[in-house]
């Protein structure tokens, strides 16, 4: 059986409560992103959640707690803050090891979902709400790097492996079918969704 996927929205609307617009515009992608993730991933039983296919080191569990984990650890970054232990416990399966492998972990839908919003709404919104310039350059030891250079990479990061979350889910035998919205875009005059 095929699920039919959640419609694509791209007509984005700043968050609300954010000094700026550029950057509540990108927390309007991210949201898109993970509403996306958290579709795509609903009907799943725990066996596709955890199946590794032959010749390959991730599951899908894996990786939605890797994508968790990483928009995590690059906010606290951005914001220099701490994340609380017991999120950041949750999200600690979902560091890659030095030669980039995830340790194998296994998460229902239901906390897979949890952990993904609890991200958005205890670290990335009260860090990114108060912050009014996307370009401001953020001290750090590893390589320079801008607000808006961490938001873009959050951006591919949760685009490249929600592709390979649609692959898994693939070879788990569960089919999804993308589909669009009724419209492509804030389409003035169009009657909206």
């Amino acid at each position: 059986m095929v699920k039919e996927g959640r419609p694509r929205r791209y007509d984005l609307r700043p968050v609300s409560g954010f000094v700026s617009d550029d950057i509540a515009y990108v927390v309007a992608a991210l949201d898109e992103l993970s509403a996306r993730l958290c579709d795509m991933i609903s009907d799943l039983p725990q066996e596709a959640l955890d199946f590794i296919p032959p010749g390959t080191t991730n599951s899908i569990a894996m990786l939605v707690v890797h994508m968790a984990w990483a928009e995590a650890s690059w906010i606290a970054r951005l914001a220099d803050a701490l994340i609380d232990p017991d999120l950041e416990a949750l999200l600690l399966p979902g560091r890659q090891a030095a030669g980039g492998e995830l340790p194998v972990s296994t998460y229902s839908v239901a906390e897979l979902t949890a952990l993904c919003h609890r991200v958005r709404h205890e670290v990335t919104m009260p860090a990114l709400s108060v912050l009014g310039d996307i370009d401001r350059v953020v001290p750090d030891a590893r390589r320079p790097m801008t607000v808006r250079g961490v938001l873009m990479h959050l951006i591919w990061h949760w685009t490249y492996h929600s592709g390979q979350v649609g692959l898994l889910r693939r070879q788990a035998g569960a089919r999804y079918q993308w589909t669009f919205d009724n419209q492509l875009g804030d389409v003035p005059g169009a009657s909206p969704h």
